[in-house]
């Protein structure tokens, strides 16, 4: 039995978005971890539905044998370098500039 075979549920990112026209908000999942497909999941009305509590796992629709959990799409991750480049220019304010620094 190889890594494939195990039954886990995949994590498949969504987002929530409205149907034009309608009350209703679907988490679309745009990318299934098992076709690649786009699938929408009902998240609720839209003005009395907690969407978040429509998280979690679902039979994937192109094969309803096999779970995968829908989850926000994670943050992306704050730059790093902004804090060193302000660092570099501090430490290069104290520094006084010689004739041999030029």
């Amino acid at each position: 039995m190889g890594k494939k075979d195990r039954t886990t549920p995949r994590m498949a990112y969504a987002s929530l978005r409205d149907m034009p026209g309608t009350r209703v908000m679907f988490w679309v999942v745009d990318d299934c971890p098992y076709c690649g497909e786009r699938h929408l999941h009902i998240a609720g009305h839209l003005r009395m539905a907690d969407p978040g509590e429509s998280l979690g796992e679902y039979p994937a629709p192109c094969d309803p044998s096999r779970m995968y959990e829908v989850a926000l799409t994670p943050r992306p991750k704050r730059k790093q370098g902004k804090e060193a480049r302000r660092k570099a220019r501090r430490d290069g304010k104290d520094e006084v500039l010689d004739d041999d620094k030029w």
